[in-house]
């Protein structure tokens, strides 16, 4: 039923951006993105049913409650608010969109960890359909941390080559296409990254996950560092269709974006190696209350963390 009034409420919000877009608030899409409307009330629904199931000592931490919903909200303002005209007229808008779709958003939603209240909130097609092989199979494959890493690298620094750029954003479908892969190789890599169990029944480490997180850092800011240090003007899609702020010169737009693309990732990418350093703590210390000391047995070797 709920979702069915979602699916309706799609097709208004549709139909409005069509016929009468000068007429709709700030708070309405400027380009309706269907995918991502759908997926962020869907989830919001399924969480607040997952949630209603859930007894009140299971519940997920209000932090992590918080920063999922935060990671949804975040994504869904820099696609399906008029935020997305601003970020059509300005390339540091449009490096604030990049990193609230690759990076802030996913990474939220992954800290969050909500799959399993999603799960219980979600009807049971869309259960059977995740749980199926010809899901399973290939997520399992996307699913490693080099393949992960190398889809967000390549999902977001292909965009930023001036001619690709150039074309995607006079092209609506391309434009769609970057946004969503962007969306959608950040969703990947960050739940793989930023994975809180260990091993098993997780497929690898928190070294390796949370080292493959710091490390994707460093392509990051060769890319970003290019951008906001050149010469000369890169992205000429900006001065072409007007600029909305016209004081912020092309040049001074260019390093306000490169900046963006290099400093809050590279400061994330930091913070997920901390998170799988304190998931490994976590582990250890429950480790150690569930093993059983034999009579007599001395420990002599102590914990990375010195207990």
């Amino acid at each position: 039923m709920a979702e069915g009034l979602i699916l309706l409420a799609a097709l208004a919000v549709d139909l409005l951006c069509r016929f009468a877009p000068a007429r709709l608030p700030y708070i309405f899409p400027f380009i309706f993105n269907a995918p991502v409307f759908l997926g962020v009330w869907l989830c919001v629904l399924w969480y607040i049913k997952g949630m209603r199931r859930l007894p009140v000592a299971a519940r997920p931490h209000r932090l992590r409650r918080v920063l999922f919903l935060l990671g949804l909200a975040a994504i869904y303002f820099v696609l399906q608010t008029h935020f997305e005209y601003m970020a059509q007229h300005m390339f540091f808008l449009n490096r604030v969109q990049a990193v609230a779709l690759g990076m802030f958003g996913p990474f939220f939603i992954a800290v969050g960890w909500m799959g399993g209240v999603l799960r219980l909130g979600a009807p049971t097609w869309v259960g059977q359909i995740a749980g199926s092989a010809w899901v399973r199979r290939p997520l399992r494959g996307l699913s490693h941390p080099l393949v992960a890493a190398a889809l967000l690298l390549l999902c977001t620094d292909i965009w930023l080559i001036p001619a690709v750029h150039f074309t995607a954003m006079l092209d609506p479908l391309l434009y769609a296409v970057m946004n969503l892969s962007c969306l959608s190789a950040g969703l990947l890599f960050w739940h793989v990254a930023l994975d809180p169990r260990a091993k098993p029944p997780a497929r690898f480490s928190h070294i390796i996950r949370g080292g493959t997180g710091f490390l994707v850092m460093f392509p990051q800011i060769a890319v970003s560092a290019t951008i906001a240090l050149s010469n000369r003007e890169l992205y000429s899609f900006y001065s072409l269709c007007g600029r909305l702020y016209p004081g912020i010169s092309p040049q001074y737009d260019q390093l306000l974006g490169g900046l963006i693309q290099w400093i809050p990732p590279g400061m994330m990418s930091t913070a997920a190696l901390l998170l799988a350093l304190n998931a490994l703590r976590i582990t250890e210390a429950k480790a150690d209350k569930e093993m059983v000391i034999p009579p007599g047995a001395k420990v002599y070797e102590a914990k990375w963390t010195g207990r």
